[in-house]
């Protein structure tokens, strides 16, 4: 009965709001979602998916950018907490003046660092109507790490990213549209190992929690993991450093029902996964504790996939290109090192991405 004055409530009162705003609130979606699912109209359920994706934590426009705010930024921020644990500049370069200048010299076993990043995504693509869907993401991931060298060549460690964002989607059909706000965390140990002089490798598996609330009095909980690999290469000419990545993720966030007012509704829970790499390259300049620099990385979806029934494949873009740019500080007397990159991606046909992260490691 409760369920019931529930629905009809949405279907009579929402219906003057969202027409004095020319948008469909989320609890409205919702339950013209569940309707058409359970009264076997699927056409019009996935129509609801398409045309408002915001509303819902299985659409393939929204796990993507909370997969890639969370669980992969927290292993790529490892991968790059352990290249700065090992910075040593050019010291083995005869005629430069800077021997003897290795971090490794003296060093402590224990290594703390930090990474702030925020993260903008914007993404703009034709719905089963015909019409535009815009959907706006802001997020801001904090994540901390700490680790312990077992051996010279060997680091165990533990870390957890915390996220939150906001964000809105709008169908081009309406003049408003929906707000919404996401948090949740991953804690995840790692491991690296120096393979070689130039070789590294970092591997690392977590879990956490995630939400997600719309303006509208809608939400959902999701279970996240993700598992990750990553070999990397360093080398020193002169002045110049060299270093690349290839990078294997694999990210899962397993929403449960979506609730209305606490009230769960039918066909909304989804499992959505990302399989993920990606390969990239980095030009440093060194300049006495001062080093700029400058990246390319290029990032393929292998796969993208959601059990939400009736939501579209990828209408985002499978594959893109990152551009960065940043300045590194580093007093290897002191081991401490830090740096600030900006990131901005492009190539994904119907995605736009920006990024600023700051980070800070402590050796002692």
């Amino acid at each position: 009965m409760k369920r019931t004055i529930l629905r009809a409530g949405i279907a009579a009162g929402l219906t003057a709001a969202s027409a004095g705003a020319w948008a469909t609130p989320c609890n409205s979606v919702i339950s013209s979602y569940e309707f058409y699912y359970l009264s076997g109209l699927y056409a019009n359920a996935a129509g609801e998916v398409s045309k408002h994706p915001e509303c819902f934590g299985g659409s393939p426009a929204s796990s993507g950018v909370s997969i890639n705010n969370t669980s992969f930024l927290l292993f790529f921020a490892i991968t790059h907490a352990m290249l700065m644990r090992q910075a040593d500049g050019p010291a083995a370069v005869s005629g430069l003046g800077l021997k003897g200048m290795a971090a490794g010299a003296g060093a402590g076993k224990w290594n703390v660092w930090g990474n702030l990043t925020n993260n903008n995504t914007r993404q703009s693509y034709t719905n089963a109507i015909g019409a535009t869907t815009k959907n706006n993401a802001d997020v801001t991931t904090v994540v901390f790490g700490a680790d312990y060298g077992l051996s010279a060549s060997t680091v165990l460690g533990i870390s957890g990213a915390f996220d939150d964002g906001d964000g809105s989607g709008r169908n081009m059909a309406a003049v408003a549209g929906n707000n919404l706000t996401t948090n949740g965390y991953v804690i995840a140990p790692y491991l690296s190992m120096q393979l070689s002089k130039t070789l590294s490798f970092d591997a690392s598996a977590g879990l956490g929690r995630g939400e997600l609330h719309t303006s509208a009095n809608t939400s959902s909980n999701a279970s996240r993991w993700f598992a990750a690999a990553n070999l990397s290469y360093n080398r020193w000419f002169d002045r110049l450093q060299f270093s690349g990545k290839a990078s294997l993720l694999h990210g899962v966030e397993d929403h449960g029902k979506i609730k209305v007012a606490g009230v769960p509704f039918a066909g909304t829970d989804a499992k959505n996964t990302v399989d993920q790499l990606k390969i990239a390259g980095q030009v440093g300049y060194w300049m006495n504790g001062v080093m700029p620099v400058a990246s390319l990385a290029y990032s393929n979806d292998l796969r993208r996939k959601t059990t939400q029934f009736g939501s579209p494949n990828n209408p985002i873009g499978r594959d893109g290109w990152l551009l960065g740019v940043g300045l590194n500080f580093y007093s290897l007397k002191d081991g401490v090192t830090g740096g600030v990159v900006y990131n901005r991606e492009l190539g994904r046909g119907n995605q736009n991405q920006e990024s600023l992260m700051a980070n800070i490691n402590l050796r002692f």
